[in-house]
């Protein structure tokens, strides 16, 4: 079944708690949550951290920290992703060998050297246009056909998905969809997460 990850940006949730957002999704089905939380110190990432990893035990929800190894081991996070300026793939993978580690990659070259380096799944994109990349196009669905052709790890595609263009995204060989803006905005996050879903599962 294709993977729904959710990624966290608590400025975008209309005043709604974060981990109020983040208790649904995973009560819906979101099958990982990405905690990326850029601007906020360690501890602060660590007490959020805690409180996503309470709502995530029990549920079939994998939480990933990003970046941030420290706060995954201290949260017994299922995972750590990767993004510019992170360590390197190979260190991380020698400090917690037994996680979920994650890539973005924006190449096919990029991709490869992710799997090279012990990447469980690679986040590709972005795909379509979106206001996280102001001004910038989308990749489109041709590259994720590429870095999807060249790896044999998930490609998890990224950037301006929802509803209406997922199940092209799967067509495309995505083994998954990351959202942010879709579900953090959300009125109604169950029945986003269950658009998404009926979407992709409709090219099954």
């Amino acid at each position: 079944m294709p993977k729904i990850f959710v990624i966290t940006n608590r400025t975008l949730t209309n005043g709604r708690p974060l981990v109020s957002v983040i208790r649904e999704a995973a009560a819906t089905g979101a099958d990982a949550v990405i905690l990326r939380e850029k601007d906020l110190a360690v501890a602060e990432l660590y007490e959020l951290g805690a409180e996503m990893s309470a709502i995530c035990t029990g549920t079939e929800t994998k939480l990933i920290i990003n970046s941030s190894v420290e706060t995954a081991i201290a949260c017994n996070a299922s995972g750590i992703h990767l993004g510019t300026g992170s360590l390197p793939l190979k260190v991380v993978r020698a400090m917690v060998p037994e996680k979920i580690v994650g890539v973005s990659v924006h190449s096919t070259a990029e991709a490869l050297q992710a799997q090279a380096d012990g990447a469980d799944y690679v986040l590709a994109g972005h795909v379509f246009p979106t206001r996280s990349k102001p001004g910038l196009a989308g990749r489109g669905l041709d590259f994720i056909s590429s870095v999807k052709a060249s790896v044999k790890i998930p490609v998890i595609a990224i950037g301006g998905i929802n509803p209406e263009n997922a199940a092209g995204v799967i067509q495309a060989g995505a083994n998954g969809i990351a959202v942010m803006s879709l579900v953090m905005e959300a009125t109604d996050i169950t029945g986003t997460i269950k658009a998404l879903r009926r979407s992709m599962l409709s090219v099954q």
